[in-house]
């Protein structure tokens, strides 16, 4: 093999050799100037970086692209020419000091997959990271994404367009702060449309920027959802002036089933307190430890711990604090309708002129399980205190542990309809080991205890009879998991787990998410139908949809599919 000395010597050559005793004469031209060409060429190539996948971010602006192949990229960097990437990997070459280079991802129709690794981004202005498309960030040791301060907005740690998943490591992404009299802080996620996604492993630090008028969110989403599986994720608002302070997570719907999440407002010197999660939709919560903290203000209102259309909460351990203010303090759960059937919940309304609610529920307030503490703030300066749950309608039932307690001076501990809820009126509705303890503003307290059954003993069986005579298990076998010829899909068209039960000529599908679809094929249908069933009823979170299966089956043909659609709180129905 020719090393490349050798070969631009025979490129270059020595001068041409006449023969005989002449004199050598110089090359052609012509050859001289393809030597020239291809040495220019070599030289290039050697100049190009050794492509091993690792990109230093001091050494200009990086672009990653998709190209068009699974498991590759096209990348760029600063004025170099765009190269294919199998493995794409971002990192600072000293990490202790943050480059003003950025990074931008464009999946555009396909998938792009890029790993942070120990990357100090702080952006002159603008963001830090922009994303589009579908992106996964995987994230390796501890990055800092910082957005460029600005005059009428701050830029935002990572803004993106498309679907973000956030995966493992640790990440700091931070909004700039406005600087101009009239500004907002940037965002330390901002998603301008799509989905947020941080899964199991992942430690996310979301930081909002201050503003002259409004702080910036810690993960703000303008149309799509926010799902945390696992992880610690803290989101903090960052503070306002005269506007109000920014949101910890703000979303169209935000889905918490694991992990630890901290969602605190952002303060607000004049004006409102931000709220710890703000939801458009819903905010479903099934699991992890998650506490929301309204920020404070100043002759508005405090913060909510927890604010949305709906809030549903099946599990985990909740904590939602309204924040104070000299007007009103903020609540610690605001929706229209709240429905908490398992974990455990603290819901706390802040202090204020008028003391915020522990739980305040425009339409409905249902508790059917768990640990429910609710608490109203006081009052100040002999103004009205706080109530720990306001509902229209309040439904207590099933084996929940309940304590309310009022703001004082003259709060409510459980208001319906405007009068407190008289405990006489709800024993029928409560399951064995349910207590309900309620606190005045005075402090008198009253309670309603459901005792559980004693259990008898179980006699005890011998040895050999627990057995069957061919020496297998006598105990039942667990049901089915699922029916045949249904199944039940998520937004992206993936198969998901679902639980039913029947009851009746009834048969109840269940599932928990915003968005997913129920499939199931005409001949299914007519099996259960000689099985008894005449309706079926698809639940998700925010939807339920009861369908006639004769009607059902008077719309198709025998090889037909009905397919229900569920997003958010609207549905579809297709047979065909």
């Amino acid at each position: 093999m020719l090393s490349y000395r050798k070969l631009a010597m025979r490129v270059l050559g020595r001068p041409l050799h006449t023969g005989g005793g002449g004199i050598d004469s110089p090359r052609p031209a012509s050859q001289r100037a393809a030597a020239f060409v291809l040495t220019a060429a070599m030289l290039i190539t050697l100049a190009a970086p050794a492509f091993a996948g690792t990109w230093y971010i001091e050494n200009g602006d990086i672009t990653v692209k998709a190209s068009g192949t699974e498991g590759k990229n096209k990348v760029s960097q600063g004025n170099n020419p765009e190269v294919e990437d199998t493995n794409t990997i971002i990192t600072n070459q000293k990490t202790d000091t943050a480059s003003s280079h950025t990074v931008t991802i464009d999946a555009g129709n396909d998938k792009v997959e890029v790993t942070l690794d120990n990357v100090n981004i702080k952006a002159d202005s603008g963001s830090a990271l922009t994303s589009n498309g579908d992106v996964t960030l995987t994230l390796k040791g501890e990055n800092h994404l910082t957005g460029g301060n600005g005059d009428t907005y701050g830029g935002d740690g990572i803004t993106s367009s498309g679907s973000l998943t956030i995966s493992g490591g640790t990440v700091t992404a931070t909004g700039g702060n406005s600087t101009d009299s009239v500004g907002s802080g940037g965002s330390g996620i901002y998603s301008v449309s799509g989905d947020v996604t941080i899964s199991g492993g992942s430690t996310v630090t979301a930081n909002g920027g201050s503003g002259t008028i409004s702080g910036g969110s810690g993960i703000y989403s303008v149309s799509g959802d926010v799902t945390i599986s696992g992880g610690t994720v803290t989101a903090n608002g960052g503070s306002g002036k005269d506007g109000h302070g920014g949101y910890g997570i703000s979303s169209s719907d935000v889905a918490i089933s694991g992990g630890t999440v901290n969602a605190n407002g952002g303060d607000c010197k004049d004006g409102y307190g931000g709220n710890g999660i703000s939801s458009s939709n819903g905010v479903a919560i099934s699991g992890g430890t998650v506490k929301a903290a309204g920020g404070n203000g100043k002759d508005g209102s405090g913060g909510n711990g927890i604010s949305s259309t709906s809030t549903t909460i099946s599990g985990g351990t909740v904590t939602a604090n309204g924040g104070s203010d000299n007007s009103s303090g903020g609540n610690g759960i605001r929706s229209f309708d709240v429905a908490i059937s398992g974990g455990t919940v603290k819901a706390a309304g802040g202090n204020g002129g008028y003391g915020g609610s522990g739980i305040i529920g425009s339409g409905r307030v249902a508790i059917s399980g768990g640990t429910v503490n609710a608490a109203g703030g006081d009052g100040g300066n002999g103004k009205h205190g706080g109530y720990g749950i306001i509902s229209n309608d309040i439904d207590l039932s099933g084996s929940l542990e309940l304590t309310a307690k009022a703001g004082r001076p003259n709060g409510k501990a459980l208001s319906r309809a405007g009068s407190e809820l008289e405990l006489d009126t709800i024993k029928d509705k409560l399951g064995p080991g349910a207590k309900v303890t309620v606190t005045d503003a005075d402090g008198k307290v009253n309670q309603v205890s459901i005792p559980r059954p004693v259990e008898p003993e179980k006699p005890v069986i011998p040895e050999e009879s627990s057995s069957s005579s061919d020496g297998g298990s006598s105990a039942p076998s667990a049901p089915a998991s699922s029916l045949l010829g249904l199944t039940v899909t998520d937004k992206d068209g993936q198969r998901i787990s679902y639980t039913s039960t029947q009851s009746g000529n009834t048969l109840t599908v269940c599932v928990g998410r915003f968005t997913a679809s129920f499939r199931i094929s005409l001949a299914a249908l007519r099996q259960l139908r000689a099985e008894g069933i005449e309706t079926i009823t698809f639940q998700t979170i925010l939807c339920s949809t009861t369908l006639s299966v004769d009607e059902l089956l008077a719309m198709g043909g025998e090889d037909a599919e009905a397919v229900l659609t569920h997003r958010s709180t609207d549905s579809s129905l297709t047979v065909g």
